[in-house]
């Protein structure tokens, strides 16, 4: 039993205490008889905690309401979307950092880049540094983004496809020479063309 509160150490001062310490624990035992134990009672359903109800008083990070002021209006949650008016009512910066990162979204998701120089305009002269720094990385790609906000087209495809190529390399590590990795490229295309071809035909 002493061994519980035997340490291995050199000091001999802290061997000795570590002994202290387990005969008083001996002691304390046999005056007191066993340790008392305590009934175990489930939690009623009137006392119980609410998940929902704990997430939303706790406070969101100052990344999660930036990640909500990218959101759509239909996307967020209801006390969400009231967390972003109070903050939005009480400080003017965030209003209209709020509106500009709404509009930009907005030019984003329905190509509409005709508006891409006004923004540019309106972000220099009344957003804060931080959406402005960004702002100005737009500007240094000025075409390529107009176009990517404007067409239809983009070069997602042969990124990804890139992107595979990659990840198939590494997972041989870089030891699959390149035939290996055209049949592993083919053999998923054609499977992929299989799979596409049976959804069809089923519906």
């Amino acid at each position: 039993m002493l061994n519980r509160y035997t340490v291995k150490s050199k000091s001999k001062d802290t061997l000795v205490e570590n002994l202290a310490l387990g005969v008083l624990w001996l002691l304390g035992s046999a005056k007191y008889g066993k340790a008392r134990s305590f009934k175990s009672v489930q939690p009623e359903a009137a006392t119980r905690a609410d998940l929902g109800e704990v997430k939303k008083k706790r406070p969101p990070t100052a990344r999660q309401v930036a990640a909500w002021m990218t959101f759509k209006e239909e996307q967020r949650l209801q006390w969400q979307q009231s967390y972003l008016d109070q903050l939005c009512e009480k400080d003017p910066q965030i209003a209209q950092t709020y509106e500009l990162m709404q509009a930009f979204t907005t030019m984003l998701r329905e190509r509409k880049g005709e508006y891409f120089d006004e923004w540019l305009d309106q972000v220099e002269k009344e957003a804060v540094p931080e959406l402005q720094s960004f702002a100005q990385g737009l500007k240094k790609d000025y075409d390529a983004v107009k176009a990517g906000l404007t067409l239809k087209w983009s070069n997602g495809q042969t990124e990804g496809q890139v992107n595979r190529l990659k990840f198939l390399k590494r997972q041989m590590y870089g030891q699959g020479g390149f035939e290996l990795r055209r049949l592993r490229v083919l053999h998923r295309t054609e499977t992929r063309r299989r799979k596409l071809s049976a959804l069809k035909a089923a519906a």
